[in-house]
């Protein structure tokens, strides 16, 4: 089977970073140091090197700030389009208002605080091959870990969510038809509770992509601080451009 490639991203850049402040009160979280970088630097620079041209960035808290980092893109190798929320649209909302960037491919969605180095050229031929209209990225949770589980039937499809061994990542493959399950766009939305719970009971196939590798979601100042720490000693490697 030959695998059409997937070179159209979005990076979820638009939040506040609530459980961070006051660190994000100045500024946002996708802007936060990391060992001398910038965290959407690296997250740019990652699907640059994974085949992504062309990336759409939300944006609402301080998105003033990412905007005039970032730039065009050029420096990546990339294009990049911003869609601004006066409103904050959350997940599912804000991928919805950039429907239009997208067309009717299949795209890869990323968290802008998701630290990760999980293989994305595999994820993407394994999310063609399995015929899903979404893949989400998953892992086995340690006890005592705080993120919502994820039901995971014989490792490769999603059956439900709140209970389960595994815990979603912060990356995805979405297709076309996330955009005909979500709420009208300009409404907020969860992605979770308003796109993969309703394809799900739809008959949809949500994919699930196991994966082992590093993960930290920089989502508190403690996750944040050991972000800092995996990345001087080498644990995590930034991708610098």
């Amino acid at each position: 089977m030959t695998v059409q490639p997937i070179d159209r991203a979005m990076i979820l850049a638009a939040g506040f970073g609530t459980r961070l402040r006051p660190i994000t009160l100045k500024t946002p979280k996708p802007m936060l140091p990391l060992d001398g970088a910038v965290l959407i630097d690296h997250q740019l620079a990652y699907l640059a090197a994974s085949g992504m041209k062309h990336v759409a960035i939300n944006l609402h808290h301080l998105g003033d700030r990412i905007r005039n980092h970032v730039g065009s893109g050029k420096q990546f190798g990339m294009e990049i389009n911003f869609s601004d929320e006066p409103e904050i649209l959350g997940t599912g909302g804000g991928i919805k208002k950039a429907a239009r960037f997208f067309g009717r491919k299949p795209f890869v969605a990323l968290n802008a605080d998701a630290l990760i180095a999980c293989d994305i050229g595999e994820l993407v031929r394994a999310h063609m091959e399995s015929g899903a209209e979404a893949t989400m990225v998953v892992k086995r949770a340690e006890e005592g870990a705080d993120y919502t589980p994820v039901d995971v039937a014989d490792e490769s499809t999603v059956r439900g969510f709140g209970e389960g061994e595994f815990f979603y990542c912060g990356l995805q493959v979405l297709g076309p038809e996330i955009f005909d399950t979500l709420p009208p766009s300009g409404r907020p939305s969860c992605l979770i509770d308003d796109g993969y719970r309703r394809l799900i009971e739809r008959g949809g196939k949500v994919g699930a992509f196991v994966y082992e590798g590093y993960f930290n979601d920089m989502g508190t100042p403690e996750r944040y601080e050991q972000a800092k720490v995996d990345v001087s000693n080498g644990t995590f490697e930034l991708i610098r451009d």
